[in-house]
């Protein structure tokens, strides 16, 4: 009986290329996180900077992060601020931001 190859072995990829590329995994910030990096008191930053997703009354202002509750329902709200949307509101205040990346080589 012939042996079957492993899955993917007859795959022909390109020689040396030995780099793969992930998708993009998202960071989600807890209200202290922020409150270390923008060097603000937590209670400040619930207070001011963010807008409660599903829970905030009216629509949300362009100066405001959108955070998102991660907690199952009936438990204690866990509020969570995506890293892109950190960016977002950095980049809205006037900051610049630089993605960095490490050659393979």
């Amino acid at each position: 009986m012939p042996k079957t190859p492993n899955r993917g072995e007859s795959v022909a990829l390109p020689p040396g290329n030995n780099a793969v590329g992930l998708p993009y995994r998202p960071f989600l910030y807890t209200v202290d996180q922020i409150a270390v990096i923008l060097e603000v008191d937590p209670k400040v930053i619930l207070r001011d900077y963010l807008y409660f997703e599903g829970r905030s009354i009216g629509s949300r202002h362009k100066h405001l992060m959108i955070a998102r509750n991660i907690a199952p329902p009936e438990s204690k709200p866990e509020w969570r601020v995506a890293e892109r949307e950190l960016i977002r509101w950095m980049r809205h205040k006037g900051f610049r931001y630089y993605e960095r990346s490490v050659s393979a080589n």
